[in-house]
């Protein structure tokens, strides 16, 4: 039980943080400027963090959903960065 508990404490943390870096790859390819303009500017960082936090809802969502379900309690970190994938496919799209 104590196994859960952190892993539901510490998954959020990382998803956050891999959130983070995906908003940082689409800040830098947007509109093909090649510059972090968010370090610079105050609206743009509050723009970020909207972003880094609204990438990040979808893998923690997932996650916590299938945490409860008995079925995937064993999966539910793996399935719940599926929830990645849409922002994922957005960068590829900005890259391509």
């Amino acid at each position: 039980m104590t196994n859960n508990k952190l892993c539901c404490r510490i998954f959020p943390i990382v998803s956050i943080l891999i959130a983070t870096v995906l908003s940082a790859c689409i800040w830098y390819f947007d509109e093909g400027v090649h510059r972090l303009s968010f370090l610079s500017d105050r609206d743009e960082f509050f723009n970020f963090v909207g972003v880094s936090l609204s990438i990040a809802l979808l893998p923690i969502g997932i996650f916590y959903y299938l945490n409860d379900k008995e079925k995937y309690q064993t999966k539910a970190r793996q399935l719940a960065l599926l929830g990645f994938l849409p922002a994922l496919l957005f960068i590829v799209f900005l890259i391509v």
